[in-house]
């Protein structure tokens, strides 16, 4: 027997979350991009004005008929909306024939309500990927509320529980923020989630008040802080040790705006997914905070090229319908993807069955776990967060030491990325910082491979916070540009690209650029350059001193050439290389022999003091 479900709220715009309400293009579009409602509080319903339309096609309110049906096999899509008043609506199939986007008319049909009631728009089938409406007000319409349904055999509906799992550390505005949303809105009675949502907060911090935050539906943790990988693993283990154990694992950052929605779309998907992606993991998409509108990723993949991270999509600007459509044409079917633990919903099952994260602290936990279990990925509009200081952003500790040296612990303990060369990344990165004077980066460089050949050991028994605090000092120290001598416009853009010829290249390589020659060849005006990845030889070449600048937030830091630091950095950096090749391989044997221990529950209990 088949039975109707919900598959996707229409989110209007005073139920966006208040930091994003200011961008109806993400719900509703009218004329010139502006908000196309009045809301009436009193009645607490959205009025469109007679003869005004709204356009429904946005991220937020177009459904993706193919993904739900090829993720679930549902069936006779429907749109409900409960209104009042008399409007024509039109449902289209929306689609790239060529560059521009086509709408193709699926059904028209006016309707007209004297009381507040519910319309039910049948959707007619199409082989296209996604549907989307628009309303013509032909009188002063009052939206309330509305959904997609579709329809599904009674016995594939299945019983679903997620333990929501979120580790803090100094970040209470947003948690305390995002606890209240989600009990306000999500665990309140009458919710669809009430009863299949279990919330617990790893305090790694040791600040939030659990009597004034617990719940019957939440729960916070003091714990040690044992940086984003300890936190979700004593999510995960909290979440298994619950009496009504839970389907999934939902991980989630503290710092990031989450809307209800999200929860939602995530429940009524996982509750009816076919046999074949039941396993799967759900990652929901990264939006910035700071450019609300760009989605930067949902899904990534570990590059052949050169061993680092990144999206499989490029970062969209989803207010624009053409990238809401290209955002259907991409697969999640690459070689060696993972899901980012901003929003990632785990099947229990992969937890049993293949163990527990690795205790690396912090960056390529996720990637790990991801691999490691090989699970496939989903991924649907609306079901995303909006992270703080994430996308764009770079903190040496954390890229050049936290990464490179977990990449070399997860490659050497589970047996991933074993056609990554983390180390030909190193030896260019590390030449790179070298000729543009990014002294500290270079070092970093080094300690992590140093690191990692200490073995599992130390990484077992390793105080990562006090780790961190030792690498973080090591950051360049970027001051205002204003202490620098810089004001208004900078001289040179430290992004526009500035060419060598080959003699130039050739010179820059043989002394390693000016290290090898006496300061008067060089040239004595400080250059302008990026502080983070850009790296451009011809801004280097010959200069006696470099400025490093950060143009997100204007700040810089003075670089001068120190020959003293290079050579040390040289002979380390050889010293280094030279212990790595005469002992990795016996290295990586014994993270291999440690792997199943670190991924225990007894190891990680031992390592979390509980």
């Amino acid at each position: 027997m088949l039975q109707s479900v919900k598959l996707q709220n229409v989110m209007l715009q005073m139920n966006l979350d208040m930091n994003i309400v200011d961008y109806p293009e993400f719900s509703a579009i009218g004329k010139d991009y502006r908000s196309p409602f009045t809301y009436d509080s009193d009645k607490k319903c959205h009025i469109v004005q007679k003869f005004n339309r709204v356009n429904f096609m946005s991220y937020f309110n177009c459904i993706q008929v193919k993904r739900w049906a090829e993720y679930t096999g549902v069936k006779n899509f429907k749109l409900h909306l409960t209104m009042k008043g008399k409007a024509n609506i039109s449902v289209y199939a929306i689609y790239a024939a060529s560059v521009a986007v086509t709408y193709n008319t699926l059904c028209d049909q006016v309707v007209e309500c004297d009381e507040v009631s519910e319309v039910v728009i049948s959707i007619p089938e199409t082989d296209k990927a996604l549907v989307g409406f628009r309303m013509d007000a032909l009188e002063d319409v009052e939206v309330y509320s509305g959904y997609y349904s579709g329809d599904i055999e009674e016995d594939r509906i299945r019983n679903v529980n997620i333990s929501l799992a979120t580790t803090t550390f100094k970040k209470q505005e947003y948690i305390k923020r995002n606890i209240d949303l989600i009990k306000k809105n999500v665990l309140c009675e009458g919710s669809d989630l009430k009863g299949h949502l279990f919330v617990h907060v790893i305090d790694n911090d040791r600040e939030l008040d659990p009597e004034e935050l617990d719940s019957e539906d939440l729960k916070v943790y003091m714990n040690n802080n044992v940086g984003g990988a300890g936190g979700f693993t004593r999510g995960m283990i909290e979440a298994l040790h619950r009496e009504d154990k839970p389907t999934h694992v939902l991980l989630m950052d503290d710092d990031v705006m989450v809307m209800p929605e999200s929860l939602f779309r995530t429940y009524y998907l996982l509750r009816i997914l076919k046999d074949e992606y039941k396993k799967c993991f759900l990652s929901g998409a990264m939006f910035d905070y700071d450019i609300r509108e760009r989605q930067y990723e949902d899904v990534g993949y570990v590059h052949k090229n050169d061993g680092s991270y990144g999206p499989i999509k490029k970062p969209m600007d989803m207010r624009n319908i053409s990238n809401i459509v290209q955002n259907e044409n991409y697969s999640f079917d690459v070689e060696d993807a993972y899901a980012g633990w901003w929003y990632c919903c785990i099947p229990v099952e992969h937890i049993e069955e293949r163990g527990l994260p690795l205790p690396v602290f912090v960056r390529g936990d996720d990637v790990e776990f991801s691999l490691r279990n090989k699970p496939g990925f989903i991924a649907l509009n609306g079901i995303c967060i909006w992270h703080v200081g994430f996308a764009g952003k770079f903190n040496a500790a954390m890229e050049l030491y936290q990464v490179h040296r977990n990449s070399f612990v997860i490659q050497a303990a589970s047996g991933i990325c074993q056609d990554e060369d983390f180390l030909a990344r190193i030896k260019i990165m590390f030449w790179k910082d070298i000729t543009r004077f990014a002294y500290n980066n270079a070092e970093l460089l080094i300690d992590a491979v140093d690191d990692y050949l200490k073995g599992p050991e130390y990484i077992k028994t390793l105080d990562g916070e006090k780790s961190l605090k030792e690498h973080n000092a090591k950051n360049e120290k970027l001051v205002p540009l204003s202490d620098l001598g810089y004001s208004g416009e900078l001289p040179t853009d430290p992004y526009k690209y500035e060419s060598l010829n080959r003699l130039q290249k050739l010179w820059y390589v043989i002394t390693i650029n000016g290290h090898l020659l006496p300061n008067f060849l060089l040239r004595r005006t400080p250059y302008i350059i990026a502080y983070d990845w850009f790296f451009v030889p011809g801004k280097n070449y010959m200069k006696k001193t470099l400025v490093a600048v950060n143009k997100n937030n204007m700040t810089g830091a003075i670089r001068p050439i120190n020959r003293k630091k290079c050579f040390a950095l040289i002979k380390r950096y050889r010293k280094v290389l030279s212990k790595y090749k005469k002992t990795h391989t016996k290295v990586d044997q014994a993270y291999r022999d440690s792997f199943k221990e670190m991924t225990t529950e007894k190891f990680w209990r031992d390592y979390l003091h509980i």
